[in-house]
């Protein structure tokens, strides 16, 4: 793995924030380019993504430290030390939704609007930011009979041959993306697509979560992360069956 890209004399420039950033710049490009079609100014996608941008990486990161908050309350400095990597998705949608539900409400712009418009480069920025994850090293996979790419991958101070989970979550995500793009054509109301994003990553990280070395925490058969999934799953099918059926259809 590459975990330091390279060096701007002493500094060393992580792969993992270079590739969070490359993410963040092709989502927001690809939501101005998305923008026409909502009638939705640049300036609007600009001033939302910044917000997407603070709110989502101080979720990411605060979900990530309390959930590994044993190795952190020993190494408080190294809370921040957001470039090495250490971001959790759940996180930082509910930090990007906390900053920027109020600012959209204030602004009295339509916020399904902006849900669906921003679900697909959301997509795309994630495949693009795990393929940083591959690079640094971390989110790895279990253990595995397989001794070949793209099956298994050795990492460097990790034991046997392991499944690269971050390719395949890049992967999964660019299967979403391609997804919603021909779901998009026949959403029955505005705000659908978003809620087909949030199934449809919820089931793929679901059994992605097998390959990954979490502990089955829950009950012994469940990740911590898949319990998040089927809750994300649910929210979103019976939110999206229950519009379809009484709300009004844009």
């Amino acid at each position: 793995m590459y975990p330091v890209m390279f060096h701007l004399g002493s500094f060393p420039v992580y792969s993992y924030g270079v590739m969070l950033a490359v993410a963040i710049l092709v989502g927001i490009f690809y939501a101005i380019r998305r923008a026409p079609r909502y009638q939705v100014s640049a300036d609007a996608v600009v001033e939302v993504s910044a917000l997407c941008i603070i709110g989502g990486v101080v979720g990411a990161r605060l979900l990530y430290v309390l959930i590994n908050w044993e190795y952190y309350r020993e190494n408080l400095a190294h809370i921040f030390l957001v470039r090495e990597g250490g971001l959790t998705f759940y996180g930082g949608i509910a930090g990007a939704l906390l900053l920027v539900i109020p600012y959209v409400h204030y602004k009295k712009y339509s916020l399904p609007v902006f849900f669906d418009l921003f679900s697909p480069p959301i997509a795309l920025g994630y495949a693009i930011a795990r393929i940083g994850c591959f690079l640094n090293g971390c989110c790895y996979g279990r253990v595995c009979p397989f001794t070949s790419f793209p099956l298994a991958v050795k990492f460097p101070y990790l034991s046997g041959f392991r499944y690269p989970t971050q390719l395949y979550s890049a992967g999964y995500s660019l299967i979403i993306l391609f997804a919603l793009l021909h779901l998009e054509k026949n959403k029955a109301f505005t705000g659908e697509l978003f809620l087909d994003y949030l199934w449809l990553y919820g089931i793929a990280r679901f059994l992605i979560e097998y390959l990954r070395d979490e502990p089955f925490s829950v009950g012994g058969i469940f990740t911590l992360g898949q319990v998040a999934c089927l809750s994300i799953v649910a929210f979103s099918l019976i939110l999206r069956e229950v519009i379809k059926r009484y709300g009004k259809e844009s």
